[in-house]
């Protein structure tokens, strides 16, 4: 992969550098060094971790977000209609397009797409500790955890308007950008750059009814599906019962009983997919 990137990408005048990681929170590392000598760009190579790790680096920089997507669900790639084929994504940062987006906050972490605070964060909990992955462990845990996941109670408040929300929901999220990944729509009407953040609400439903709605997500269609509840905010205040673990673009930390989260508009400069590519 190196031999490839090098050749896509170091053409002309171009200067590029290929760097890997040596442990946890290297990558960050190297992203802040690189936005801090004023590159004009550091592509993430790998899933939705990395991808937020180097966003974390680049945030309120003039360096632009790269992306070629190796991951499992690559959920910031398919929310931004980058293309998950080494050569094709190579083709974009060869020649970049560029925007800039929101991100949100929660507690002391950023997200790109979204954070989970209900069953969606039990399952992000469990899918880091496998050694295989793919989609297919990925459904045996969401079935698993499905049957046995009893949500919590939890109080929301949030701005601008003192929305209040008080239930246990099943599923709990606030997102920046439409879907999960693989196609699974939380929030159908979600933008990248309207300064503003979608919280998702789902109640439990029977597995057999989970099943017939999941096929709405796929469609866009969450909004049909009863009980679900959306909401937007620029500032969102979470109190629950007892502390456990959220997820940050799918990987899951430690949280207590108070959560806060916030819009971070206009804070990232991304490489996009040009209007004319398909």
């Amino acid at each position: 992969m190196h031999y490839l990137i090098r050749k896509h990408l170091g053409v002309g005048n171009r200067k590029v550098s290929v760097l890997k990681s040596r442990h946890p929170g290297h990558v960050y590392k190297i992203a802040a060094r690189v936005a801090g000598e004023g590159y004009d760009m550091c592509v993430a190579v790998g899933g939705d971790g990395t991808v937020n790790e180097v966003a974390r680096g680049l945030v309120n920089s003039e360096t632009a977000l790269g992306v070629i997507p190796t991951g499992s669900g690559n959920g910031y790639a398919r929310n931004m209609g980058l293309p998950l084929r080494l050569e094709p994504a190579l083709s974009i940062i060869k020649d970049p397009h560029f925007h800039t987006i929101d991100i949100g906050r929660v507690n002391e972490h950023i997200f790109l797409v979204s954070c989970g605070i209900g069953w969606e964060a039990v399952i992000a909990t469990i899918f880091e500790g496998y050694r295989i992955r793919g989609i297919l462990p990925y459904a045996q845990i969401t079935l698993s955890t499905f049957l046995q996941y009893e949500p919590q109670e939890i109080s929301i408040s949030s701005d601008p308007g003192n929305w209040q929300y008080t239930g246990r929901p099943m599923l709990f999220s606030v997102t920046n950008m439409e879907e999960y990944g693989v196609g699974f729509s939380i929030a159908p009407d979600a933008k990248i750059d309207d300064g503003m953040l979608d919280i998702c609400l789902l109640p439990r439903h029977s597995l057999l009814s989970a099943v017939k709605y999941s096929h709405d997500m796929f469609r866009s269609k969450t909004a049909d599906i009863p009980g679900y509840i959306h909401q937007t905010a620029s500032h969102v205040r979470i109190k629950r019962r007892f502390e456990a673990n959220i997820h940050v673009d799918g990987t899951p930390k430690p949280a207590g009983e108070e959560i806060d989260i916030e819009v971070i508009p206009a804070a990232l400069k991304v490489v996009i997919k040009p209007d004319d590519q398909n």
